[in-house]
């Protein structure tokens, strides 16, 4: 309950702070915590339960200027507090963790007098491996490349690397690194880095025997002696598939906070997917007995081996004579599929295979749990040997384990995918996307065929592993509502509609600080050649008197395109998605615009959000038409296509909203502060000629329009 003692706290806090900063108290940022407080003052902890009852998730839109992390610090870190819970922090981007860390929280700490503790939470892959350092360092320059089992695991011996390791080494012996990641000096190349990390299915836990001095188990250990953790999605989205607590607090004991809300559905979306590609999957079972054999010539007796060794070359080539027969069967799919940014791509329609390929899926399904109840009896021999051995066997049993742990996980995930294959969607229900992708191999001529699943919702899943179990929540982001309305995010994320939802206003003046242009057009753009061509002629006279801008295109295609074909001499202003980092292209363009230099940047829809250009970096920002779902992604066509089958309209109901979220997104690149001023032109006619392009515009702020216009 939120008792008038919280409510003081929180009060005087949020008054302390705005004074020691010299800062003016804003309606929407006071609204902010004035909801957070609410809904999550009135969710008690059930007697019988470490849960909630009843409602306990606040839905809050709250676009940029609010100042939303000094909102739902102040509001929740003393509720939290109070009752007794974790507050867990979670941002889709690095960038923001590192603000929260680094800037924001300690400020909060300092200026609102609160008391609390946080820490920054990280996947196992972000720290050092000392086991796997030391074998890096011992293998370096011998022909041993056990460890990486797979050919896609494989590294080619550097010098380099070497020369890393043991700086690594000796920078760790003088306590001058901590085994983070991103506490190393300088940028670590993915391969070098990949050698000495881990993960938690190749961690051998308590048994490893650098265990306490484990970086990343030393960093656990903090996490469940603070009160705040900072973390990301994926992290969230993990651990609450590990079945919850095993890295993070249990959802049960937390209170969240998902800023960035908005990119929750799709990153669980990733999280629930499988795939298997056929030609690789071959390679990596072919490796499997020699393998094996290595290692009995090392160890001697492991589970059933080195008699059973029989066993697994026997069902090694049933499943590549499988995986033989399920190439055969796409062969004719091939000549169906259609170009895409990943290959050629032929979706099953309603996410539906054929009898023959269900009916295969059924057959590696087999063979694979067969495979795995073999390796998981040889991971569960070495598990025991740790215990048992002496200190040399117990080295190469810890050195074996991984690699054997490795081994099931790939099975476990290649059974997940033929599982869903073969397996028929729950009638009525949304059905899974399903689709094929050939490309050619990396590794020979031959064409690479990778079998994918995806839900096309995850809104049940979403409710049962974290909304049922965890304490309350808070979802905030920019762009949650289409016009106030938040059922597409709604449906998307399975919150309930019970739920607390709400929008805040603006701290921004739209109508004096923006004007908003939709000019008279002659080329609509799903006549994608005479556009694009449109766009070159036009780019150049509209930003002509810019010194800052950012073009925001909707495929990579049509980006090139102009790229190649525009005024040579603008293209020398032009700073393009895909040639350097995208923190480096930011970088480089205010550093340019701060030397009084033209620059613009060319992206694609990572560039709509997680970068900030206020002021004199971004006076115009230009979208090259409405950002409607490509045509070739198999999860929204799958989703469109079971819609319509329910007698739903998809375009309506998921194309029009999603559209909109995205223009809202891009459209808020131009104005980071209340003083900032600009314009933002879209060149899609379409806004003006199509019925749905009022309901577009209507859900945008209310700049100042200027529409069909030259």
């Amino acid at each position: 309950m939120l008792t008038d003692e919280l409510k003081e706290e929180i009060q005087a806090a949020y008054t302390r702070l705005l004074s020691e900063k010299g800062f003016n108290g804003r309606r929407c940022q006071r609204l902010m915590i004035a909801e957070m407080a609410r809904s999550l003052g009135n969710v008690e902890p059930g007697e019988e339960e470490k849960g909630s009852d009843g409602p306990n998730i606040c839905v809050i839109e709250a676009g940029t200027g609010t100042g939303k992390t000094i909102a739902y610090a102040i509001a929740a870190l003393p509720i939290a507090k109070a009752l007794g819970k974790r507050l867990v922090i979670s941002t889709a981007t690095i960038a923001l963790q590192e603000q929260l860390v680094n800037l924001d929280l300690p400020d909060i700490r300092k200026h609102a007098a609160l008391d609390f503790s946080f820490v920054l939470a990280k996947g196992r892959r972000r720290y050092l491996c000392l086991s796997r350092l030391d074998l890096a360092l011992q293998e370096m320059g011998s022909l041993n490349q056990t460890l990486a089992l797979y050919d896609d695991e494989r590294f080619e011996p550097d010098e380099s690397h070497r020369v890393l390791y043991q700086d690594m080494m000796e920078s760790l012996g003088r306590g001058q690194w901590d085994g983070d990641r991103d506490g190393w000096q300088a940028e670590i190349d993915n391969a070098a880095w990949f050698r000495v990390s881990t993960d938690h299915v190749q961690c051998t836990g308590r048994r490893c025997s650098h265990y306490d001095n484990c970086f990343f188990y030393r960093a656990r250990e903090r996490i469940h002696k603070v009160d705040c953790v900072v973390t990301n999605h994926d992290l969230v989205l993990s651990d609450i598939m590990m079945g919850g607590g095993a890295v993070l607090p249990e959802p049960e004991e937390a209170i969240y906070i998902f800023d960035e809300g908005h990119h929750l559905p799709e990153k669980a979306g990733n999280h629930f997917s499988n795939f298997i590609a056929l030609k690789s999957a071959q390679g990596w079972l072919s490796q499997i007995p020699a393998t094996l054999l290595q290692m009995t010539g090392e160890l001697q007796d492991v589970g059933i081996l080195p008699g059973g060794l029989g066993q697994f070359e026997e069902v090694v080539n049933d499943a590549i004579a499988g995986i033989d027969q399920m190439s055969a069967l796409l062969d004719p799919v091939q000549e169906d599929a259609k170009h895409s940014d990943t290959g050629w791509q032929y979706r099953f329609p309603m996410g539906l295979v054929t009898d023959e390929i269900a009916y295969m899926s059924g057959d590696l399904l087999r063979q694979f749990t067969r495979l795995t109840s073999l390796t998981g009896g040889l991971v569960s021999s070495l598990e025991e040997g740790l215990g048992d051995a002496d200190e040399f066997d117990n080295e190469r049993h810890e050195y074996w384990l991984p690699i054997v742990s490795a081994m099931a996980a790939r099975h476990e995930s290649a059974m997940a995918l033929w599982a869903n294959y073969m397996q028929k969607d729950m009638p009525g229900g949304p059905p899974y996307a399903r689709w094929v992708t050939f490309r050619e191999a990396s590794s020979d001529s031959g064409v690479e065929i990778q079998l994918n699943a995806c839900p096309i919702s995850v809104s049940d899943s979403l409710n049962e592993l974290l909304w049922s179990r965890v304490f309350a929540a808070v979802v905030t982001s920019a762009t949650l509502s289409m016009a106030g309305d938040f059922s597409l995010f709604r449906d998307k994320a399975g919150i309930a509609s019970e739920n607390q939802f709400s929008t805040l206003p603006s701290p921004f003046r739209f109508h004096e600080q923006a004007v908003l242009n939709v000019p008279a057009m002659s080329v609509d753009p799903r006549e994608a050649d005479q556009h694009t061509e449109l766009v070159c002629r036009l780019l150049p006279d509209i930003l002509k008197d810019e010194l800052g801008s950012l073009v925001l295109f909707t495929s990579w295609r049509q980006m090139l395109a102009v790229i190649d074909e525009i005024d040579p001499a603008f293209a020398e202003f032009v700073l393009s998605q895909g040639t350097l980092s995208k923190s480096e292209i930011v970088n480089q363009h205010k550093k340019r615009i701060d030397n009084g230099e033209v620059s613009c940047i060319f992206g694609l829809a990572s560039f709509s959000e997680g970068i900030d250009l206020p002021g004199k970096y971004c006076g115009h920002v230009v979208l090259a038409k409405i950002p409607f779902a490509v045509p070739d992604d198999p999860v929204g066509a799958t989703l469109s296509e079971w819609i319509e089958s329910e007698g739903g309209n998809s375009f309506q109901e998921i194309m029009i909203p999603d559209a909109a979220l995205k223009m809202a997104q891009a459209c808020g690149r131009l104005l980071r502060t209340e003083t900032d001023v600009g314009r933002i032109t879209i060149l899609d006619k379409r806004l003006i000629t199509q019925r749905y392009g009022a309901r577009l515009l209507d859900a945008l702020p209310p700049f100042r329009r200027e529409l069909g216009n030259g």
